[in-house]
């Protein structure tokens, strides 16, 4: 699997209804994020700023076909509202740190 990473932004105000839908998220959203290729998905909130972190065999082909999803294209639309305008930041972010399994003390 391949990690990526990309950020967004939560239009100001709007941070508890974003985190209210994200708790309630449908199930065929999850399912077309599975058809899609995702294999782990996290997003990480701080005040409007959202990061998010997924792993796939191939990232890039991975949301081509999330964005050709009509369960993503209805959910989207449906968070139109809350999200900021500009478009996803989706860079190729290069890891340049990681640390795995438990450590010993």
């Amino acid at each position: 699997m391949q990690p990526a990473v990309f950020r967004m932004r939560i239009r100001p105000g709007m941070e508890e209804v974003y985190r209210a839908r994200h708790q309630a998220v449908w199930p065929e959203v999850e399912a077309a994020l599975r058809r899609a290729g995702f294999s782990r998905y996290s997003i990480f909130a701080a005040g409007t700023e959202l990061v998010a972190y997924f792993e796939a065999v191939d990232p890039a082909s991975t949301l081509e076909r999330l964005a050709e999803d009509p369960a993503m294209q209805r959910w989207w639309a449906w968070m139109a509202p809350v999200m900021a305008d500009e478009p996803p930041d989706a860079h190729d972010y290069v890891r340049v740190y990681q640390l795995d399994g438990p450590g010993e003390e």
